[in-house]
This record gives structure tokens, C-alpha cells and sequence, in this order.
């Protein structure tokens, strides 16, 4: 079982506040957990899956709007799922590869699967295959909710008139270029692959990353973590042209110096839900 992901960054423990702090700043922006029209479909108490559930910060949330429902987290590592005792009887996690066939006991199942920003974790041939794997486990009417974050457009905005943004671009470039075929791929398609599997209506809603302002500067801070982690992890790694640690600190304090100078990033946000015919 192969994890993409692994390779560029680390499932470390520490990684959980960033996860979870990403998982509501994106939230927020957004303005709802679940479409407006998954919510109007939904039983009283449904079977929702979450994949690549990481922390499982989505299904603590979601069950508070449905203290009821079966909640079931999937992910290719386990890494990041929190302790046993703090999961309810209702709610399960399990590793499971999604660009493999998923067992015959998940098929038609959820009410909604749920999948957030894969980009990292895919290859460009493996998003179609994942949409079939996951239509398979929807129940007839259920939703596929999927969201990705379009960070090739991403922009670094300053604050003040005479203020230059120059490292945070710089590092985020460095990282994006690393990782461009993750970013630039696949996921722009995921309305045609809905679509193809089946799924019928497919809807697409945007939303901008700083749509709530109040976001910007935690939504900046959190942003630049993964960069800054992915340049130390190539370091230690020993890989070509990686930076020197010396020369990664003096860029982290500099980077954090714009923040607090009122610079942040604005990128859009993909919400896209396709629907298992009756």
C-alpha cells in the first residue's frame, strides 16, 4: 500500500493541530461542513464515511450536527487517527487505499462519503479510479462531497503600501514546483470524473480562502507550515539542492516577519458533490 504522501511530508504526531487548525480554517471559509443539498437529502441518522480521515477532525465535527449518525474514518495510514478511548461507539476508523478496489462489505453503504485535499497524496493517473472506487460505496441518492484547494493559484498579498512579499513566495515556489504534478492535476478534473461514474447532478461551488477575513492571518500561518516542513524533511533526507537548515531558519523568520506585516495568501476553494442516481 503504497502512501504518496509520506514521501514529501511526515504523519508525525505533531502534525495533528496543523491538520485539524487547516481542516477548520478551510471550514469557515467554505461556510458549511455539508452542501446545502447533501444536508436537504440526509435521513435523520446517516452513514457518512470520511476519507483520508487523518485526525478524523471531520467526523468529530459532523457529529455534532448528527449525534446519531454511523461514522465511519478511512485513511492509508493510521498514523494520525486519535486514541482509541476518545472515539463513541458510532464512530470507526480503518486504513484503506482508495485507488484500490474497495472491499465488497463498503459497497452501498453511505449516505455520503466525504473526501478534503488529496492533491498531495495523488497521482494524475489515480483520481478517476478513486471517484469509481468511492461511488461504489454510496448508497442509491447518496452524495460524494469532495473538496480540494486550487494552490497553484495561490497569492501572496501584502498588507502595507511599502511592504515587499518576498520570502513567503519564494518558499512556497520552491514547494510547488517540488510538487507540481500533485497540484496542477487531476482534481480540476473531478467534475467529468463524477460524471462519468455516474453520479448525477454534479454541482461545483467556489469559495475564496480569505472569504471570512478574519481568517487571513491563521489561514497564512498555517499555510506556510507545510513548506517550511517538506524543505527540513528534504534536508534530513539529504536530497539534491535541499537548503541547509541554517539557511531554512533564517527564511522561516523572515517569512514570519511578512505575516505579521499583514501579508497573506488567497487561493480558491473546490466543492464538489456528484449524487448516486435512485
Amino acid at each position: 500500500m503504497a502512501d504518496s504522501y509520506a514521501e514529501i511530508t511526515s504523519r508525525h504526531e505533531s502534525e495533528t493541530q496543523r491538520f485539524n487548525d487547516q481542516f477548520d480554517i478551510v471550514t469557515e471559509n467554505i461556510g458549511y461542513l455539508l452542501h446545502p443539498s447533501v444536508v436537504a437529502a440526509l435521513p435523520e441518522n446517516p452513514c457518512i464515511a470520511d476519507i483520508a480521515t487523518g485526525t478524523g477532525r471531520f467526523l468529530f465535527r459532523v457529529r455534532e450536527l448528527y449525534p446519531n449518525a454511523t461514522l465511519k474514518g478511512l485513511d492509508i495510514s493510521p498514523a494520525l487517527f486519535p486514541p482509541k478511548n476518545e472515539l463513541l461507539p458510532n464512530l470507526a476508523l480503518t486504513v484503506l487505499d482508495i485507488k484500490q478496489p474497495v472491499p465488497e462489505e463498503l459497497h452501498g453503504k453511505f449516505d455520503v462519503v466525504h473526501v478534503r485535499m488529496l492533491i498531495a497524496g495523488m497521482l494524475q493517473n489515480g483520481w478517476a479510479p478513486a471517484v469509481k472506487n468511492l461511488t461504489r460505496m454510496l448508497k442509491p441518492g447518496g452524495f460524494l462531497q469532495w473538496e480540494e484547494c486550487d494552490f497553484i493559484g495561490l497569492k501572496h498579498l501584502r498588507g502595507g503600501v511599502d511592504f515587499q512579499v518576498k520570502t513567503l513566495p519564494f518558499i512556497r515556489r520552491v514547494f510547488f514546483n517540488a510538487l507540481r504534478d500533485s497540484f496542477s492535476y487531476g482534481w480540476i478534473e473531478l467534475v467529468g470524473h463524477m460524471q462519468a461514474a455516474g453520479l448525477n447532478p454534479v454541482i461545483k461551488d467556489i469559495a475564496s480562502s480569505d472569504r471570512v477575513p478574519e481568517t487571513r492571518e491563521k489561514s497564512t500561518l498555517n499555510g506556510m507550515q507545510a513548506p517550511f516542513k517538506w524543505a527540513r524533511l528534504m534536508t534530513e533526507r539529504g536530497a539534491p539542492n535541499a537548503m541547509t537548515s541554517q539557511e531554512i531558519d533564517l527564511l522561516e523568520k523572515e517569512a514570519l516577519e511578512e505575516v505579521f506585516s499583514d501579508t497573506y495568501i488567497i487561493y480558491d476553494i473546490y466543492v464538489i458533490c456528484g449524487r448516486k442516481p435512485l
